[in-house]
């Protein structure tokens, strides 16, 4: 087979693109990515730089999405290596930013809209003990629904590992809503 100059440029894409537009992902996923971010404990003041930054990594790298997982946990593992970035710069700054004291609920009912930012509270509260790795888990499995084999994915972390520390933060988190409510 004879090579031409023109056929040593032509690109044979090795890699599946991903099949949904680009704009319908981040339409779709945008409020995820932006909840993740929260729930790993990105200041609210870099919030929106935080999620700006993963939608460029979703931009650039999007094309060589696979498919090897879901979505969502592509996206949450992007989260969390932005988030990580961000904290290796807070910490060199010396700067440490506890987690928001609510979350927008937009109920339209004051006592839904109490009870959720009471709740959001206590889990917050909760997530601020708990190490990057304790914090990755609990929000992808726990708060956001991922399954185990995602949550291991997304956090670079071994199945077994996950279902242990998603069992052990199920048990922490009751023990710490009794030691609450005892407290009350």
């Amino acid at each position: 087979m004879q090579t031409t100059p023109s056929s040593i440029f032509q690109f044979e894409p090795t890699v599946r693109a991903a099949s949904l537009p680009f704009r319908a992902l981040y339409e779709q996923h945008f409020a995820f990515t932006w909840r993740t971010l929260r729930y790993l404990g990105v200041p609210e003041a870099q919030l929106d730089d935080a999620a700006q930054e993963v939608w460029l990594v979703v931009h650039r790298r999007y094309g060589e999405f696979e498919g090897r997982s879901e979505l969502k946990t592509w996206l949450f593992s992007i989260a969390i290596n932005v988030e990580r970035n961000l904290q290796r710069t807070r910490r060199r700054r010396g700067q440490l930013v506890p987690l928001p004291d609510d979350l927008p609920a937009g109920y339209g009912d004051p006592a839904l809209e109490r009870e959720g930012s009471e709740a959001w509270a206590l889990v917050r509260s909760f997530i601020d003990t708990l190490d990057d790795t304790r914090r990755a888990v609990f929000g992808a499995a726990l708060l956001e629904g991922l399954s185990a084999a995602e949550t291991a994915q997304a956090t670079g972390l071994d199945l077994p590992t996950v279902y242990h520390r998603i069992r052990a933060l199920r048990r922490s988190f009751n023990r710490w809503v009794d030691s609450r409510e005892t407290e009350s």
